[in-house]
């Protein structure tokens, strides 16, 4: 399985995935930081904003803190299947998502689902 610094093998901090936040538009209402459960982000006392301070916990393709933002103030660089694609294209990383996929269903077997052919065919 992969560890917290890597995504399917490549080294995170190669990967530039992560929120920005439109300061200007946020009015710190903390949807953001409620809703990542990857603690991408802190509450500035301060400004009375959450910024996001630990950029590569953000999972590579989400961006549901930006959907979710009420004020559109979140960003992220680019369409999100789209960077996802060319990752997996300039990484190569089928081979090793097998190799987690195999890893995650040998330590969750109730993440695998038995269909009996013919049942669910509509």
């Amino acid at each position: 399985m992969e560890n917290k610094e890597s995504w399917h093998g490549v080294d995170r901090t190669l990967i530039d995935w992560h929120p920005a936040i439109d300061l200007g538009k946020c009015t710190g209402c903390g949807m953001c930081l409620l809703t990542c459960g990857n603690d991408v982000f802190r509450m500035s006392k301060a400004l009375n904003r959450p910024l996001v301070q630990n950029p590569g916990k953000c999972v590579i393709g989400c961006t549901t803190c930006g959907k979710l933002c009420p004020e559109s103030a979140i960003s992220f660089p680019s369409d999100p299947k789209q960077f996802v694609k060319g990752l997996i294209l300039k990484y190569k990383i089928y081979p090793k998502v097998k190799e987690d996929l195999k890893a995650r269903i040998e330590k969750f077997p109730d993440h695998s689902v038995h269909i009996e052919a013919g049942k669910n065919d509509k």
